[in-house]
Parts: structure tokens; sequence; C-alpha cells
């Protein structure tokens, strides 16, 4: 898929972004809005999962960081899943270790992504999320 081709798919689907740390969201978010236009922000797992319970349409992809205050990624993903098993959910971490890995899989995150994004590995993802949606 060409970055055109991309860029038009992506306009289309509904993001929730959640990132506790101001900075990384903010240059995150920047980059984000280059590919989606309706991107609903949360600045932690709990806020996370009221957006996604309460949003009246649903979302098509989430994207979120795991350690955060007041509730973490996993838990949030966890929940989310009690409700939703088809939203794609990548994680993006700083974590490398393998057992790490296996608990995201097991909460059910479909992606992970290690920080700092690699552009070309962000559009390639993106790419593949976007084919399976």
């Amino acid at each position: 898929m060409d970055i055109n081709e991309l860029v038009s798919t992506t306009q289309t689907l509904r993001l929730l972004y959640v990132e506790d740390n101001l900075d990384a969201r903010e240059s995150t978010l920047g980059m984000l809005e280059s590919f989606f236009s309706d991107i609903v922000v949360a600045v932690d797992g709990e806020d996370g999962l009221d957006k996604f319970n309460s949003s009246k349409k649903s979302f098509d992809i989430i994207i979120t960081d795991v350690n955060m205050p007041k509730m973490n990624g996993l838990e949030m993903i966890g929940k989310i899943r009690e409700k939703d098993d088809k939203v794609y959910i990548v994680i993006i971490s700083a974590h490398k270790e393998s057992g790490y890995f296996k608990e995201s899989m097991s909460v059910g995150a479909n992606e992970i992504m290690l920080k700092p994004i690699e552009i070309d590995k962000f559009l390639s993802l993106l790419s593949s999320l976007c084919e399976k949606i």
C-alpha cells in the first residue's frame, strides 16, 4: 500500500490513543494526525476505558502505552476485550522483555511497537492493520 492510499484509508478509521506522558503524547499525536482525522485522546488507562465505554461510535484501532497511572494499559486492554474482541490494539512501549510481550498478547493486544517509534515500522504496521480492517 503506497503512502497516499494508506492516508486515504486511515482517514476513514477511528482511533483511541492512550498515553500518560505529555511530551510523548503530543509528539506522537502530531504524527497520528497526519493519518487519522478522528482521534480520541486519553491520558491514562482509566480515562481510555471511560472514553471507550462512553463512545457512541466504535473504534477501529486503539494505540496505548502500558505503564500509566490509575490503570495500566494491560488492565485496560483486558477490560476492553471483555466487550470488544474485534478492535485492533497496538501497544507502544519501551519494554523489551519477552515475558512482557507474552503478557501483552495474552490480554488481547494485536501488535507491539517499541519506543521510540520508527516511522518505517509504523507505516508498515498501519498498512497491515488497514488491510485487515
